[in-house]
């Protein structure tokens, strides 16, 4: 049985970085979702209907709050969907179709949960804050890493402080790949987030780790996890494919 269409309206549209902006629709009654899942937007276009895939930035509490549901967009060159929203104005109507997805925060959980995300695949980690701080509060131990070129791409960064700020029992990371200037008293490093696994001491029997964003960096990260012992109910994996 097909999911149902829920209208929505765009209320608002921010820039997050050079190449990213939030989307906030409001989105009718009856929408309701977990934290780390995405939805479909289904979009006309120059006469044609499209479908694209996004993950939801902003957590369930927030959205019962406002109604608004906030999505990050990577514009991709000369993408439909990109220019659909390079132009788009407040008013714009669309449906929005969902949730989808299984990269979902546990209800409980005794160990360390591993966070680690490029580019926009770091919204859902956004939507699952509260359920982050309420594992916390359980014992769970938390380890959010972001990974992106420089620091011109990164989004969301302050929400992730701050939330580290918390609690010693949250670490954060920030990996640039092409970043010069780094600042290690604030938890930057250099390379490929992935390249950070042979200083966490992960353990398939403590850890749990999530991977989303870039497929290279979850192939690469899902096979050196791999040789760690790690299977795939230790793994969640959400892969991001650009597409046109």
């Amino acid at each position: 049985m097909p999911r149902p269409l829920y209208p929505a309206t765009l209320t608002a549209k921010h820039q997050l970085s050079q190449n990213t902006v939030q989307l906030d629709f409001r989105v009718e009654a009856g929408f309701d979702y977990q934290p780390g899942q995405f939805v479909q937007l289904h979009l006309s276009f120059k006469g044609q209907d499209y479908k694209r895939s996004y993950s939801i930035a902003n957590s369930p509490e927030s959205f019962q709050s406002s109604q608004q549901l906030e999505i990050a967009i990577s514009f991709v060159k000369g993408g439909v969907a990109s220019s659909l929203f390079s132009e788009a104005e407040p008013g714009l109507e669309l449906s929005i179709g969902g949730p989808f997805g299984v990269l979902t925060a546990p209800e409980h959980f005794d160990g360390r949960i591993v966070l680690a995300g490029t580019g926009t695949g770091l919204a859902p980690y956004r939507a699952m804050i509260p359920a982050l701080k309420k594992l916390v509060g359980e014992g769970t131990r938390i380890l959010i890493m972001m990974g992106v070129r420089d620091r011109a791409d990164m989004i969301y960064e302050q929400d992730f402080r701050d939330l580290a700020a918390l609690s010693e029992s949250i670490e954060y990371r920030a990996c640039y790949s092409r970043e010069k200037s780094l600042n290690s008293s604030a938890n930057e490093y250099p390379g490929y987030l992935q390249n950070q696994f042979p200083q966490l001491n992960l353990s398939p029997e403590k850890d749990l780790v999530y991977l989303c964003g870039n497929p290279a960096m979850i192939d690469d990260a899902s096979a050196e996890l791999k040789e760690l012992g790690f299977g795939p109910r230790q793994v969640k994996r959400e892969k991001y494919v650009f597409s046109s």
